[in-house]
């Protein structure tokens, strides 16, 4: 589960509502909608965060740790573990 995942469940828990719910009150295509919470499309709506906290009736706090959790979160657990703790050098060339 990647961070935003995490965020917006934990947000939808508080409310009482489901990820589809949620899809459903904001008007988007529950399957659009899905592959945008688990980071299958990075590809979002220019309203979506809009409309998340207008139907969550989110305030400021809120709102900013939920696009936080999207810019920085789905990356951060898509890293590699391998690539980034190993240290990048130039390439060796083999002779012979």
């Amino acid at each position: 589960m990647n961070e935003f995942q995490l965020t917006l469940t934990n947000t939808l828990r508080r409310h009482g509502m489901s990820v589809s719910d949620l899809a459903q009150h904001t008007g988007y295509d529950p399957l659009l909608f899905e592959s945008i919470v688990t980071g299958e499309s990075r590809q979002v709506p220019a309203d979506f965060f809009i409309r998340i906290a207008d139907v969550l009736n989110l305030g400021m706090i809120e709102k900013d740790a939920l696009v936080r959790s999207w810019a920085f979160g789905v990356e951060r657990w898509n890293w590699s573990h391998s690539q980034v703790s190993r240290p990048k050098g130039p390439a060796k060339r083999r002779t012979g």
